[in-house]
């Protein structure tokens, strides 16, 4: 029986943010762990982004000061995409270095990065696009036939599930065992990121679990259920307002697509139903209580039309 969560309304949010355009998600190439950067276009999107979040004060999709966990994925693609919001959170002077002050609203934060949120490793099918696939195998897709050498789709379900289960626990304000707490364990790959610089860091000390994460997916090919990936371990503090609970996620397209399905409490290979736009943001809530996960907004990129012209 579940244990009734302690916290009513109004609920915390988790937001999903799709890195930027990088030259193979333009070309429509399957891009899973292949770790490459945004282009200039991706870069501008996150701007945009950040712009919509910081700068628009009629914007009531994502509450900044209420954001206290942010989590990254490990591939540049997504560290950069983070870097732009986190420029955003800084005001002009501080952008500029004119300010000795520079905090951020996603500084106070606690941001980790996480092996637990790379993308959909595609194994044979990597760098390929599926129009080419499609020539070899014209019944073929991803949600339903997986890609050979890579994950299943039930492998990319577990890490989401472990991702899903650790923010509803941080959200909840409880462990596993439904108890209270102020502080959990969480499997994290990488340690906080701050600023620019320990951001770069952070991505040279994730290459080793890039490798580890792509070498435990072959180990776990046909055992599905099993999957652990090789992670470090991170104390993350709880606030005691549980309106400020909410978590922001940075990763990529196919693994959000099954975490918003899994949210849901759908199987997996659902998230082919759930397109998700470079740039975008996405919006998770509860309603009535936190056991009813629900989707409050998806796919929203409007932000990324510039002088009529949409960047990207």
């Amino acid at each position: 029986m579940t244990t009734p969560s302690p916290v009513h309304g109004p609920y915390p949010r988790v937001y999903l943010v799709r890195h930027g355009t990088t030259e193979w998600s333009q070309n429509g190439r399957h891009t899973g762990l292949t770790d490459i950067p945004l282009l200039p276009s991706g870069i501008e999107q996150a701007k945009l982004l950040s712009e919509r979040i910081f700068e628009n004060p009629f914007q009531d999709m994502v509450h900044i000061d209420n954001i206290s966990l942010v989590l990254v994925s490990p591939l540049q693609r997504a560290q950069q995409t983070y870097q732009q919001l986190l420029q955003g959170g800084l005001s002009k002077e501080q952008r500029e270095g004119t300010s000795q002050h520079h905090s951020s609203c996603f500084t106070r934060t606690q941001a980790r990065t996480t092996s637990l949120l790379t993308e959909w490793d595609y194994g044979d099918y990597e760098g390929i696009t599926t129009k080419e696939i499609l020539k070899s195998r014209p019944t073929w897709s991803l949600f339903g036939d997986n890609a050979p050498g890579g994950e299943t789709v039930e492998q990319v379900s577990a890490r989401a599930d472990a991702i899903i289960e650790l923010i509803h626990n941080f959200q909840r304000g409880q462990n596993s065992d439904g108890k209270k707490t102020n502080t959990l364990r969480m499997p994290f790959s990488g340690p906080e990121i701050v600023n620019a610089a320990a951001s770069a860091e952070t991505l040279r000390q994730s290459e080793h679990t890039i490798q580890e994460n792509r070498d435990n997916n072959q180990r776990h090919h046909d055992h599905a259920n099993n999957v652990q990936p090789t992670i470090d371990k991170a104390v993350v503090t709880i606030p005691d307002n549980p309106t400020t609970r909410d978590v922001l996620v940075v990763a990529h397209g196919h693994f959000l697509r099954v975490f918003a399905a899994r949210w849901l409490r759908l199987d997996g290979i659902q998230g082919k139903n759930f397109v998700l736009d470079t740039a975008s943001v996405s919006v998770l809530g509860y309603e009535h209580t936190l056991e009813e996960r629900v989707i409050k907004v998806w796919n929203q990129s409007n932000h990324l039309w510039k002088d009529n012209t949409r960047i990207g």
